[in-house]
């Protein structure tokens, strides 16, 4: 029963995001199963729920699926079409969270495949922003995240040799690994963000051709006691990521 809420919950979402775009076709019953690594006949239950809510209508035959109720493609004007619609994942730069805490507190289903894992010499770059010496090494963790079965983002992350003994761990949740294990919390974070294009390699993985562009979030985290513990360069599918901060004026508000 829960596979089949987390099905429907996604599916929802879909349906939403597709009706933002326009879009009134959802995918195949085999691309939506393959997308939440569930099954078809949870999908189908899935499918049956949206067509009882009246979300969907199914259409049999050789040219069926199924289809958005109400869905008209609408010429915005005045406004230039996100490539991240109201349904994608937002990633607020006011806190310091890791992707899964993100993830789920937003009803997403996280995923973490970890590419590689493993110490290896600091490059010049990697050492200044950690404030290592030269012939350093650090940890290094190249992992893919997902978002209901679809790909999220790619990150390179670098921590501190000192904390070699975290490629022991299953390395999904580093943040939550950090606290638990070695009582290190990230407790601040400067961070750039620039629009970047992806390269053949880094397409393939986020399954995106390549030069699609993506946000690239490059960041220094600090812990408890000040010191720069991570580094990391994030690239976030510009289509599936909406960036949220709140600025506040250091002048004290009057009453005017």
């Amino acid at each position: 029963m829960l596979l089949l809420e987390q099905a429907h919950e996604a599916l929802a979402r879909l349906a939403a995001e597709l009706a933002e775009r326009g879009e009134s076709r959802l995918p195949t019953e085999r691309a939506l199963a393959q997308r939440l690594e569930t099954s078809r006949t949870t999908v189908r239950k899935a499918l049956d729920r949206l067509e009882d809510d009246q979300v969907i209508r199914r259409v049999r035959g050789r040219a069926g699926g199924a289809y958005l109720i109400g869905v008209a493609s609408q010429a915005a004007v005045d406004d230039a079409a996100p490539l991240c619609h109201g349904h994608g994942i937002l990633r607020s730069l006011n806190t310091v969270k890791g992707i899964p805490e993100i993830l789920h507190e937003q009803g997403f289903r996280d995923g973490t495949t970890v590419i590689s894992a493993e110490v290896t010499p600091a490059s010049t770059r990697v050492a200044n922003a950690l404030g290592l010496g030269d012939g350093a090494t650090v940890v290094a963790l190249q992992r893919l995240r997902h978002a209901d079965g679809e790909t999220l983002s790619l990150e390179r992350m670098y921590l501190r040799p000192e904390l070699a003994d975290i490629l022991a761990t299953e390395m999904k949740s580093v943040y939550r690994t950090l606290r638990a294990q070695f009582g290190v919390q990230i407790c601040v974070a400067d961070e750039s963000i620039e629009i970047a294009t992806l390269s053949s390699s880094e397409g393939e993985l986020l399954d995106q051709p390549s030069g699609t562009p993506v946000l690239k979030l490059e960041r220094t985290g600090y812990d408890q006691l000040g010191r720069a513990v991570e580094y990391y360069v994030d690239l976030f599918r510009a289509d599936r990521t909406r960036l949220h901060v709140r600025s506040q004026s250091p002048v004290t508000p009057r009453r005017m």
